[in-house]
């Protein structure tokens, strides 16, 4: 409950008085009930926190799949010199995918460790999220969505692939012959990428990135016919879903801020976190996906080789570890032999779909929609290259502890303000856990973010536009270099130990949902600290944050979780940071490029403050 002042003291800071009478009249009343009822709950399942964090995290959620949950990922792209060997290079992922699904299948995987609290031992990781990316699926509900843990023994043997919007179940495993061959796979995929384009496929792809509620009222639509169900079953079944994208996003998904840096020919950063994230919308390649299904490989026309999946499945630290250790073993590959021995499967089988008038309405109302979720995304991508995390370990300092700071110093220079801030903390060290929320709002952070914007007019005039009354003008403490040091320290040993407290299992965000879910379950009224306007504003997560370690340089990326907020996904790598900042135009306040160019500005600043610190 103290912990939970705290941030009411720093975001919500009009509340502050009126909270405390809240959290005495809980601790004095029913909090101490609801606490012994999450006691009682955890003798009886293995997390008591996962199931319900999962519906209030993801399934209970309205939004569309695209942008705001499924996260993207661009990696280095691929070089093709005809279109037989971009088929070679997927029917070798998909081989490699295989190996990796028979792994799984067979609890195969090495336990992954990390240290223990007390640093003296290596702590076993849940391994869970590992073991059920392949076997999930989420079906969309009309009062909240359902997440299908596929039976191995009916699902898996086929995958999907998606081209020209149009998609064909391929077999890869057949119960008279088992697996079929990496040129039987080739052979297979060639014939899907030589299929011409058809004006008239309806892009019965685009209707998963509707609202859940609406996309859950069209499927009941789609079911009606007979070999809509099929087709859904198949989908629905599938290992994976590959996308064969015969198209690239034009120029005007580019950011001018990353005019110099290319990814692939003329398209930057920013383009292809797009073409991972929405694939341009249903004018380009948006509606070549089926978002519900957890992995979606992307193959471009350009050689982008990339991935979107839906997040309810698992972290990304799971997924992309794969992801990448499968690539890597592709690449180490030798190039294929020529000769190719003819295969007598049947052609891969194209979903044909029985569509209504009203389902025709459907895919136009989710195109629109779509579309103009799309048009609001505005993404930046900075490659920050001034020093890397060995600059950082020297100075002592968490490299993840920085970065949050340097977030939150960029948010008050440009905003005059901190806000409720998400960062993702793994909690493998619990069977079936998940993530809890390291919150970086502070008030030593918010101290320190001062200190350094004294004098900063810009910063003076966003304080200004906060205060209450016109008239009102912020005074200004002049501040010195030392003073400055102290406070930054401060700041570093608050995040440190909100840090090391939530990855320990020591987080306020899972403990407040379970206090939250067990009043709501015993029918009793809610506690009035649940129902306070400040708990909504605590909750309203203006900044959402992720450390993305990928093995090597990517570009990875998510929406803003609120219309006025900021999403923020940074890689640290040895050579430098990747920050993938995201914004919705329609805000007006937020801007992804004044962000980026701020937060650049920023970790300079903070440079500058720890050299001058050193040479005193």
């Amino acid at each position: 409950m103290q912990k939970y002042l705290t941030q009411v003291e720093v975001v919500a800071p009009d509340h502050l008085e009126k909270n405390r009478t809240l959290v005495r009249a809980f601790l004095s009343g029913p909090g101490p009930k609801l606490q012994q009822r999450l006691l009682e709950r955890k003798q009886k399942v293995n997390n008591w926190a996962t199931a319900w964090w999962l519906n209030d995290m993801y399934l209970s959620i309205p939004l569309p799949l695209p942008i705001n949950v499924n996260p993207g990922l661009v990696t280095k792209p691929r070089t093709f010199s005809n279109q037989k060997d971009a088929a070679v290079f997927l029917a070798r992922f998909l081989t490699e995918l295989l190996n990796y699904q028979e792994l799984l299948d067979s609890c195969g995987l090495e336990v992954q460790r990390v240290k223990s609290k007390d640093g003296k031992s290596m702590q076993p990781l849940c391994m869970a999220q590992h073991y059920q990316m392949f076997r999930i699926y989420r079906r969309p509900g009309t009062n909240g969505d359902e997440q299908l843990i596929l039976d191995r023994a009916t699902s898996g043997d086929h995958i999907i692939v998606a081209h020209h919007n149009q998609f064909y179940s391929v077999p890869v495993r057949a119960p008279d012959r088992g697996r079929i061959t990496e040129s039987e796979l080739v052979q297979q995929i060639l014939t899907i990428m030589e299929a011409k384009a058809d004006p008239r496929t309806p892009p019965v792809g685009v209707l998963t990135t509707a609202e859940r509620p609406v996309w859950a009222r069209a499927r009941e639509e789609l079911l009606k016919n007979e070999r809509n169900r099929h087709n859904l079953e198949l989908l629905e079944k599938c290992l994976c879903v590959v996308c064969v994208d015969d198209d690239v996003l034009p120029a005007t998904f580019n950011n001018p801020y990353n005019k110099e840096d290319r990814w692939i020919g003329d398209r930057d950063y920013a383009n292809v976190l797009h073409h991972a994230l929405h694939g341009g919308g249903s004018r380009h390649l948006g509606a070549n996906r089926w978002f519900d299904k957890t992995v979606h490989l992307i193959l471009g026309k350009d050689g982008l080789w990339g991935l979107t999946y839906e997040h309810s499945a698992g972290e990304a630290a799971s997924i992309f570890d794969a992801f990448e250790e499968l690539t890597a073993k592709v690449d180490a590959m030798p190039p294929p032999e020529e000769n190719t021995i003819p295969s007598h499967l049947p052609a891969p089988e194209k979903l044909t779909w029985q569509l209504s008038e009203q389902s025709l309405n459907d895919i136009r109302d989710a195109m629109t929609s779509f579309d103009a979720l799309v048009e609001d995304l505005d993404l930046c991508i900075l490659w920050f290259k001034d020093y890397s995390k060995e600059f950082i370990k020297s100075c002592k300092i968490s490299p993840d502890v920085y970065i949050q700071l340097a977030l939150q110093f960029t948010h008050f220079r440009l905003h005059g303000n901190l806000v409720a801030t998400y960062e993702s903390a793994g909690i493998r060290r619990f069977a079936f856990g998940r993530v809890d929320c390291i919150r970086a709002a502070s008030p030593e952070a918010l101290a320190w973010a001062k200190a350094m914007c004294q004098g900063d007019p810009e910063t003076t005039n966003q304080q200004n536009s906060n205060s209450d009354e016109g008239t009102k003008r912020v005074q200004f403490t002049i501040y010195s270099q030392e003073r400055i040091k102290e406070l930054f320290d401060l700041a570093v040993q608050r995040q440190t130990k909100e840090m090391n407290d939530n990855i320990t299992g020591q987080g306020i965000d899972n403990h407040l949902m379970g206090l939250r879910y067990t009043a709501k379950e015993t029918g009793e009224p809610m506690p009035e600290i649940f129902t306070n306007q400040a708990y909504e504003i605590v909750n309203h997560f203006a900044l959402s944050t992720s450390q993305v370690t990928t093995k090597n340089d990517a570009i990875v990326g998510y929406g803003p979780v609120v219309p006025d907020g900021y999403g923020c996904a940074y890689n640290i790598r040895n050579n430098g940071v990747i920050f993938s900042v995201s914004a919705f135009h329609g805000d007006g306040r937020t801007n992804a490029t004044r962000f980026a160019r701020t937060l650049e500005q920023s970790l300079r600043d903070m440079a500058a403050m720890l050299k001058q610190a050193g040479q005193r």
